[in-house]
């Protein structure tokens, strides 16, 4: 009997449970990076990044795993089988078998249920953030990049002229028309601008694998350089600053949200749990003994539960405190954003009408001078700087427009589709 009962015991999990094999989900199919050929458009860039970016990889999957943890909520607590045998009633070797089951009531795992169904609204509202963040940081890659082609093609043509014009000084100052200060300042200006150029394309270089690593494409990107250096933004850009353009406004809304469902789960811990069980006994090897049992559990400390729903409501008012604080902060920093855009684009405004034309005429005039014999080459160099600093602080104006435009569509502009 001794040796009947430990097998008994020993298999009695797996006879209440069944044998079960631990679910494994199977393994990602290998797939490799997929990018279209040639130069990659801005949009092409966008759209390859999130679809394929390992971060947004890491949003997926962690809305589904909230996805999953939400078939949680009727965790019903373990059965309770006790098992007896021995001199129970009597001299005699009888048995007895209790099985009790402990239960919430169906509320409360109702509101759990709708408390992880906001855990994953969360998670996808996080994941949202991230799509965003990525976006915004493949814009200003792309448009940095597109810029640094236009700084090599302005130094490139700079270094072109500056070779011929320290050539020039070199032939001056062999025949003694010109004296060495000539020759050496020439070269000096010759050198300082391949220096620039091959910072340049050493900038080229690493923005060109950062972007391929934003992308996952497992190597260096190539981008369309025959679109505009500047961003060009479309109303809804800056329509607004709302839960449904700003994905940081979005996520604290649902973050109130899930504090809210957390008080109502802990408000409804409160009612008293339910029990029911059977209890099947023989009394001197005679059967047929058996008992109903219903009943109810309730805490004794009380303030403990009530401690936990204070906890809750402090977790309301703290999410929603934040929110007044960050929509306060965002929409300073939209307004503000809105001014120093709106004098960025006076600036470019400025440079493309008035600065730009001069630097043309700057150049037209030289040349013209130059190719008449009124002016020597060096001269001819000399004279040509103007339109050279014109043109590279028109760059530096687009990127500091870029900036602030990029900044402002991040937060208030929509999503990437």
């Amino acid at each position: 009997m001794r040796i009947s009962l430990l097998i008994f015991l020993f298999f009695l999990p797996s006879l209440l449970l069944g044998q079960t094999t631990p679910r494994t989900l199977p393994p990602p199919t290998p797939t490799g990076p997929v990018a279209p050929d040639g130069p990659l458009t801005l949009q092409q860039a966008l759209q390859t990044g999130l679809r394929q970016s390992l971060l947004v990889q890491t949003g997926s999957l962690e809305i589904e795993r909230q996805r999953v943890l939400a078939r949680t909520g009727y965790d019903l607590p373990r059965t309770v089988v006790d098992f007896q045998v021995g001199q129970i009633s009597g001299p005699l070797r009888d048995q007895s078998l209790n099985i009790v089951q402990q239960s919430a009531l169906p509320g409360v795992y109702g509101a759990q249920r709708r408390l992880l169904e906001g855990q994953i609204l969360t998670a996808e509202q996080r994941a949202r953030a991230q799509r965003r963040e990525l976006t915004y940081t493949i814009r200003s890659t792309y448009y940095e990049l597109l810029l640094n082609y236009r700084r090599a093609a302005l130094l490139r043509r700079q270094d072109s002229l500056y070779r011929r014009a320290a050539r020039a000084a070199r032939i001056r100052y062999q025949t003694g028309e010109t004296n060495r200060l000539e020759q050496v300042s020439a070269e000096a200006r010759m050198r300082e601008v391949q220096n620039q150029l091959a910072l340049i394309l050493t900038d080229q270089e690493v923005q060109q694998q950062q972007l391929g690593v934003l992308l996952n494409l497992g190597r260096p990107a190539t981008i369309d350089t025959t679109v505009t250096p500047a961003v060009v933004l479309s109303p809804a850009d800056t329509a607004g600053l709302t839960a449904a353009s700003n994905p940081t406004l979005a996520l604290l809304e649902q973050e109130i949200d899930v504090s809210k469902r957390q008080t109502r789960v802990e408000q409804l811990r409160r009612l008293p749990d339910v029990r029911v069980g059977y209890f099947n006994q023989t009394i001197n090897k005679e059967r047929g003994f058996h008992v109903a049992q219903a009943g109810i559990a309730v805490p004794l400390l009380g303030g403990i539960q009530k401690a936990r729903i204070q906890a809750a409501q402090l977790g309301e008012q703290a999410a929603e405190a934040q929110l007044r604080y960050a929509t306060t902060q965002l929409s300073g920093q939209v307004a503000g954003l809105r001014r120093q855009l709106t004098r960025a684009q006076a600036s470019l405004t400025y440079y493309e009408q008035t600065a730009l034309p001069q630097a043309r005429l700057i150049l037209e005039t030289a040349e013209k001078s130059f190719r008449a014999g009124d002016i020597e080459y060096v001269e001819y160099v000399v004279n040509t700087e103007p339109a050279r600093q014109i043109r590279t602080a028109y760059l530096e104006q687009i990127r500091q427009y870029n900036e602030l435009a990029l900044r402002l569509q991040n937060l208030a502009g929509p999503d990437v589709p």
